[in-house]
């Protein structure tokens, strides 16, 4: 297996890059995959710990809105 193929082979939050980056693909299909972030894999898991806000943190992120910060940086 190559690592051009490993990497199409992994997570769309990859994909897309890898569409883009290495492989020059038109823009329609690097559009199509990165919309796929949000729906699926690391990018569906980051989104569906959001709190109904869009903050992530419970309580304490009333307070406190680093700890939306904090978990982007991650």
């Amino acid at each position: 297996m190559t690592v051009l193929k490993w990497l199409l082979d992994a997570d769309p939050s990859i994909r897309w890059q890898v569409l883009r980056d290495l492989q020059d693909a038109p823009d329609s299909v690097v559009q199509a995959e990165r919309a796929r972030v949000a729906q699926e894999g690391w990018g569906q898991q980051l989104l569906g710990q959001q709190t109904a806000t869009g903050h992530w943190g419970g309580e304490g992120e009333r307070r406190n809105w680093m700890t939306t910060v904090y978990t982007l940086s991650l």
